[in-house]
């Protein structure tokens, strides 16, 4: 129970950050299925872009499984599979982004599919 209401409150501090700053675009824990094509959209230094990607296709070595929450394609454990993951995967890709939060062209996207990461499992955002 502990554990629960520890996830609870930093994913609300996330989400008060991004609306504290102004450019909060999160979509919320958006369940995708694989196969399916979603819009990923993100910012960096170079404006707005979107692009439609399949869900669980390949997009270079590290980015095996495009839209599914947390590195790669993972070791085993449930995963969620998300719009905002899929936002952050595709920005990661095309910027070879690393550093998380702390990255300059998509650490908004990593705040904003936090909550994703964290509840997508509980949701039922199993591709």
């Amino acid at each position: 129970m502990k554990i629960i209401k520890i996830l609870m409150m930093t994913t609300l501090m996330f989400a008060f950050a991004n609306v504290q700053a102004g450019i909060s675009k999160n979509e919320g824990i958006s369940c995708v299925s694989k196969g399916s094509s979603v819009k990923a959209q993100f910012d960096d230094s170079r404006g707005d872009h979107s692009k439609w990607v399949k869900v669980g296709s390949k997009a270079g070595p590290s980015y095996g499984c495009m839209g599914r929450c947390g590195g790669d394609c993972g070791w085993g454990a449930p995963s969620a599979w998300t719009k905002d993951c899929m936002d952050h995967d595709q920005c990661s890709f095309e910027n070879g982004s690393s550093g998380g939060s702390s990255d300059s062209n998509c650490g908004d996207e990593f705040n904003e599919a936090a909550d994703d990461w964290t509840f997508g499992v509980i949701r039922g955002c199993s591709g």
